[in-house]
């Protein structure tokens, strides 16, 4: 089972479509604190960040300091999960960049479909199988002195591993949980590296608005009731449409409606069957 564990270049390399092995350039390590701080790391030592044109991964066996959204931690679990760092140097500064979590969990979901696990997306950039969170995202917008622009979407994914911490038990799964077998690390990362590149590619050369959309029908969130909690206290309302920034506009149950962001705003996806049967 380790050698399914451990990322090892040659076959990550090797199980990639020839036209994506000699762009890509992988940074694998056997423990880091974060894949994601890594990348900023590397470019803060490149001389001349700006020319960056092949996608870089970086990718740990063991994560120390995994993050999720709102600064709240991302249990990697060893070399049983995959932890990696996808980054991307973008031509400019827009409002949609943030938005290419939308297009990172679309590339995660679809890898899940080729390896036959069906799953759900939980807004804003959680991916789920059966109300359980399977994989995590996180993006990172990084602006140089020169105002270069890259993206670092960061990926936390739950693969072989066969249990969880006690507080986290019940809201967790994996591949492994989920599926009764294992799955080979370096395989999962090259079929995920091929869906990201597709799916970044798209979302920079004007298809945003198409992966956006996509990525709302896949919610389904609209016309659905659901708790949550906003700015700390707990309410249920209505969602009634997922905004192109991919906030939600929400009709509160005391009467109020509101754009909520992912900044202030979580959503109980288990009161969803609570609501709408």
């Amino acid at each position: 089972m380790d050698n399914l564990n451990f990322f090892d270049n040659d076959k990550i390399k090797s199980n990639l479509k020839e036209f994506l092995r000699n762009r890509v350039k992988l940074k694998l390590f056997s423990e880091t604190d974060s894949t994601n701080d890594q990348a900023k790391k590397y470019l803060k030592k490149m001389k001349n960040p700006g020319d960056i044109s092949d996608i870089t991964i970086f990718a740990a066996d063991f994560q120390e300091k995994g993050r999720g959204r709102r600064g709240h931690n991302w249990f990697s679990g060893g070399p049983e999960g995959l932890a990696a760092s996808f980054l991307f140097s973008v031509d400019n500064y827009t409002e949609k960049i943030p938005l290419i979590t939308a297009a990172a969990a679309l590339a995660v979901s679809d890898t899940f479909d080729y390896f036959n696990l069906k799953t759900e997306l939980k807004w804003p950039n959680d991916i789920l199988v059966s109300q359980k969170k399977i994989a995590g995202i996180l993006s990172e917008l990084v602006i140089d002195d020169d105002q270069n622009v890259f993206v670092i979407i960061g990926c936390g994914v739950n693969l072989n591993n066969y249990y969880f911490k006690k507080e986290i038990n019940n809201l967790a799964t994996s591949y492994y949980l989920e599926k009764k077998e294992q799955i080979d690390k370096n395989i999962f990362l090259s079929v995920l590296i091929e869906k990201m590149n597709d799916y970044a590619n798209d979302f920079f050369n004007s298809k945003s608005k198409e992966i956006i959309m996509n990525w709302k029908n896949k919610l389904d969130l609209v016309g659905k009731i659901i708790d949550f909690n906003y700015k700390d206290k707990n309410y249920s309302g209505k969602i009634k449409e997922i905004l192109d920034n991919g906030d939600l506009l929400i009709d509160f149950n005391n009467g109020q409606s509101k754009k909520v962001s992912s900044l202030n705003t979580s959503l109980d996806y288990k009161s969803l069957k609570k609501y709408n049967k």
